[in-house]
């Protein structure tokens, strides 16, 4: 009887070890959701943040040719064509923008998040 009592304390401690150790696994992070619209030309832009990682992008057009862009920089000066990190548009007003999903790892934005947008409204989830 005593071996039993033993066997069953021991599977006991192992069982709350192994919960113990799969915390990590079961916890979720909370995103961040950001929508910039923009109805007018020029350009609406935006920063973001000092850095981010953005984990999906989507968004509607509100009017004929939208456009926008997103820019590893710090600032709107400092966004050209050597550091935009995602560009995408829709010809047709009222049509859904393509969703851009950048996975688990998503896409990491060190120096800062600039986007310009022009005739949409996007939103994006960023952590």
């Amino acid at each position: 009887m005593k071996k039993i009592l033993i066997a069953l304390i021991v599977l006991g401690l192992i069982a709350v070890g192994v919960t113990i150790s799969n915390a990590d696994s079961t916890r979720t992070i909370n995103h961040n959701f950001r929508a910039i619209t923009s109805n007018i030309t020029p350009p609406t832009e935006l920063t973001l943040l000092n850095g981010a990682t953005i984990y999906r992008i989507t968004g509607v057009a509100t009017g004929a040719n939208s456009v926008f862009g997103i820019y590893d920089s710090a600032t709107r000066v400092g966004a050209g064509d050597s550091n935009c990190a995602i560009e995408g548009g829709e010809a047709t007003s009222g049509d859904a923008l393509p969703v851009y999903y950048f996975g688990e790892d998503g896409l990491t934005l060190s120096n800062g998040v600039v986007v310009v947008t022009n005739n949409c409204t996007i939103v994006i989830e960023y952590l």
